[in-house]
């Protein structure tokens, strides 16, 4: 045994009292209380034991964490690690947890617990409730020293919290005012029991996930994905809306109703049928090639009567003028006005270039044709 140890034994007497503790719930890594703050008298009589304000139980937690060095403080099932080897009592001294931190507040002395699977699940089902210290007090006083380990019980000795309520939240400030405000986070009544918390916290989880899913995503996505995901999905819904002609208040069957209208029927004010169409492109076409035939025959008479075209060559000159305005013009612009004896249709004389009249051999000089060709063409319109 250390000095340590020893001077805490000098002036002090070990003690074990059970604190209230009901187990409903034990969450690994969770803060329960092993000792109330100021003074306290178990029921057997004992005591009273005080374990002072805030600034004596950090002094308990540090002379706890020296008494314990490197080993862990153990909490165990009735206090068997103390009383396994007394006649009749037996038991393996099995550990339903370990204390893993110690802190001092200003309602008492706590320790964050790591519960075994064990230890949870006897909690969860009620089959222990409460915890109980086993600590140095000193003799003539009753002043705490330290805590040598704990144990789960169901006879507390010292009027304490249940395990159970303890456990549920782990938190470093585990008072009412924080459960109050946890509850009301959760959108529950003050006073919700654990059963009422618990609904709330799977009804978020799942409500969480089916946002996810109906959002496109995984339904272990993050809550900024799924903020993400909801506000590209409303970007879209206004571009929608706006391009059927409504605001985002209109209801998404205004909205189908909207588009399927303008697919059934096409506003005749905007579309013509495709074989109207095709119809009237038909008709300006006939109507154009009328109107330059007009205008065809109005410039070819107008140059047969200037003396600038033989009659002969009529049709040559619309057939010309169809081709090309522009090369009809051309042709009378730079035509020499003709005779009176190259204007009259004399008779042809033969089939080669002698049977062109003077008229038509004066074109094909003009126009750098052949006359035995042009003669060709001639015979042939007038076999056609």
């Amino acid at each position: 045994m250390n000095r340590f140890l020893a001077s805490l034994l000098a002036g002090a007497s070990l003690a074990c009292c059970a604190t209230a503790v009901t187990a409903a719930d034990a969450a690994p890594g969770s803060w329960v209380q092993l000792f109330p703050a100021g003074k306290t008298t178990a029921r057997d009589g004992r005591g009273p034991f005080d374990a002072g304000d805030r600034a004596w139980m950090e002094t308990v937690v540090t002379n706890t964490k020296k008494l314990a060095g490197s080993t862990e403080i153990v909490i165990d099932y009735d206090h068997q690690s103390v009383f396994a080897a007394v006649p009749g009592v037996g038991g393996t001294a099995k550990a339903a947890g370990w204390i893993k931190e110690l802190q001092a507040r200003d309602d008492g002395l706590y320790a964050r617990v790591e519960w075994t699977e064990a230890a949870t699940a006897a909690i969860r089902a009620g089959e222990y409730r409460y915890i109980s210290p086993v600590f140095l007090a000193d003799k003539t006083n009753g002043r705490l020293r330290a805590i040598r380990m704990a144990a789960l019980t169901n006879t507390p000795a010292l009027d304490m919290t249940p395990v159970a309520a303890s456990t549920l939240f782990p938190s470093h400030n585990p008072t009412g005012d924080s459960m109050d405000k946890i509850l009301a986070a959760l959108g529950l009544d003050a006073g919700t029991n654990e059963d009422g918390v618990l609904a709330a916290i799977n009804a978020m989880m799942t409500s969480s996930t089916a946002i996810a899913e109906a959002a496109g995503l995984t339904k272990d996505a993050t809550s900024e994905q799924v903020v993400a995901a909801v506000k590209a999905a409303r970007s879209d819904k206004k571009t929608i809306f706006e391009a059927a002609g409504f605001q985002e208040s209109a209801t998404t069957d205004q909205v189908v109703a909207a588009f399927k209208s303008k697919t059934g029927s096409p506003d005749p004010t905007k579309f013509v049928p495709i074989e109207q169409v095709t119809q009237l492109q038909k008709d300006m076409k006939t109507l154009q090639d009328t109107l330059v035939g007009d205008k065809a025959e109005e410039a070819v008479a107008s140059a047969i009567k200037d003396g600038k075209l033989a009659p002969a060559l009529k049709q040559w000159g619309l057939d010309l003028y169809k081709a090309g305005k522009d090369k009809f013009e051309t042709y009378v612009a730079s035509a020499p006005v003709l005779t009176g004896q190259q204007l009259a249709q004399p008779k042809k004389k033969g089939e080669g270039a002698d049977a062109l009249d003077d008229a038509q051999l004066v074109v094909c000089r003009q126009l750098g044709i052949d006359p035995k060709d042009y003669a060709q063409t001639i015979a042939a319109e007038s076999a056609a």
